[in-house]
């Protein structure tokens, strides 16, 4: 019970820490913004998840049988626990590796030279037997 409270409250604290930073982060100037921020492409967040649900996994297996082979449920929960912790650190922050296919924009300036397309409407109406 003392070690799911614990859990709880160490879960929720690292999650305020990180709305914190965030918000700081956000309201700094945008220089340190832009040199800081390596925003994750659809490849890297595909790569991240994957990643995530294997650790998750793997982190459950191996804390299963070290919980089996001690007979120690707490020494379960543990192990989980820093798995969780260990996966969370490397796939939540958008890692410069996690950016190797950048989508490329189109320029505001390039926008406004054209138009946006205009959808062709058919206004034929299909024959119905009478």
């Amino acid at each position: 019970m003392l070690i799911g409270l614990f859990v709880l409250f160490a879960s929720y604290s690292y999650s305020c820490f990180f709305l914190v930073i965030e918000f700081q982060f956000q309201t700094s100037s945008p220089s340190l913004r832009s040199s800081l921020s390596f925003p994750m492409d659809w490849q890297g967040q595909k790569f991240a998840e994957k990643m995530m649900q294997i650790m998750l996994l793997v982190f459950a297996v191996i804390a299963f049988v070290a919980g089996y082979v001690l007979g120690s449920f707490q020494m379960m929960i543990l192990v989980y626990a820093g798995g969780v912790t260990l996966t969370t650190l490397i796939t939540v922050p958008n890692w410069y590796f996690l950016n190797r296919n950048p989508l490329n924009w189109l320029d505001p300036s390039e926008a406004e030279k054209h138009p946006n397309p205009q959808v062709a409407v058919s206004l034929k109406k299909k024959a119905t037997k009478k």
